[in-house]
């Protein structure tokens, strides 16, 4: 049973007047998540850097994190997290 650390950036934009996903991108290393994530805040109107780490067989999630918050994240994006 291996775990598998993933990093990804989520952005938020907004959409008739509400802050909705964007598309997600996925980044190689934390370092690399941070750094794009700050990069990326610049023209995002929100921004969340997340850490999972998953089963390798299983694909269960057994930790999610969030490493960082650039502008405005919807308030069940929030919620969601705090439920995992």
């Amino acid at each position: 049973m291996a775990n598998v650390e993933t990093f990804f950036l989520q952005p938020f934009k907004t959409h008739r007047k509400r802050l909705v996903p964007g598309q997600r991108v996925l980044a190689r290393t934390k370092h690399h998540a941070i750094n794009d994530g700050e990069r990326m805040a610049r023209t995002a109107e929100g921004l969340a850097v997340i850490h999972v780490t998953a089963d390798d067989e299983t694909g269960e999630v057994s930790a999610l994190s969030v490493l960082a918050r650039h502008g405005a994240i919807p308030e069940e994006f929030e919620e969601q997290i705090r439920a995992l």
